[in-house]
């Protein structure tokens, strides 16, 4: 899938939180690639509902606003050596306190229960450079936007959950990061991409690299940051943006 790289992934679980749309499939595919199984999950009944193409994943029905969703789950389990929790989204009047409520549960509080649900699965790896956690977070954990009342302070949180867990978990041979990302073509945000043209104008003129993201950009970050050669990146938030962050 990337060019002049390759990864190994061969006798590895991979499970990502919606993975069969955007940036979650892209990962989903690039790890099928290498050689893991591939656990996805998504909000429909069952794999044929979605236009991409889920062939070899394994996918499971997942609502992240409840726990008991995720308790069976991960009774299905018997190994794990990386977790991607993707899942997320906006939210209805994230402005009302409902909304708020819902993004912070699906954005952020979902990460924190699957991880500690899943933690001594990834005790338990023996994947070289150790098991791995990573987030997915935004250019609204670092930027203010009326846009993402609720979006906006819940990808924060994915910070700070990649910084407090990639400190507290190493000892346990885990590693947690995030990937911040920029305006990226997906699902999500495609409503954006084509009916606001001044959203991906202003991004643009911001960017050092004048072209919109595409789910392979986040998923070569993905695998690098849960393979071998990052066996000393923990608590740490890569901006994946094309230079958006660095803009003025």
């Amino acid at each position: 899938m990337f060019k002049r790289i390759s990864f190994d992934y061969s006798d590895t679980t991979v499970l990502i939180t919606g993975g069969s749309n955007g940036i979650g499939h892209a990962c989903a595919k690039a790890y099928q690639d290498a050689g893991a199984t591939v656990i996805i999950t998504g909000r429909q009944k069952s794999a044929s509902d979605y236009d991409n193409d889920l062939q070899g994943l394994q996918y499971h029905q997942l609502e992240l606003d409840s726990t008991g969703n995720i308790d069976s789950l991960f009774s299905s389990l018997s190994s794990l050596d990386i977790l991607i929790n993707n899942a997320g989204g906006t939210q209805k009047d994230e402005w009302s306190i409902e909304g708020f409520n819902k993004s912070l549960d699906v954005n952020l509080n979902s990460s924190f229960a699957m991880a500690t649900h899943c933690k001594e699965l990834l005790m338990q790896s023996k994947l070289e450079g150790g098991a791995s956690i990573i987030g997915i977070a935004s250019m609204t954990s670092f930027f203010g936007s009326e846009w993402t009342p609720g979006y906006g302070p819940a990808k924060t949180g994915v910070v700070g959950l990649a910084r407090m867990l990639g400190h507290s978990w190493g000892k346990d041979g885990i590693r947690c990061n995030a990937i911040a990302a920029g305006l990226t073509k997906s699902n999500l945000t495609s409503y954006v991409i084509e009916n606001m043209p001044e959203i991906v104008e202003s991004s643009l003129q911001r960017q050092g690299i004048k072209r919109l993201g595409e789910g392979d950009d986040i998923a070569s970050m993905v695998l690098y940051l849960t393979s071998p050669a990052a066996s000393w990146v923990t608590g740490q938030t890569i901006a994946v943006d094309g230079g958006f962050s660095t803009g003025l």
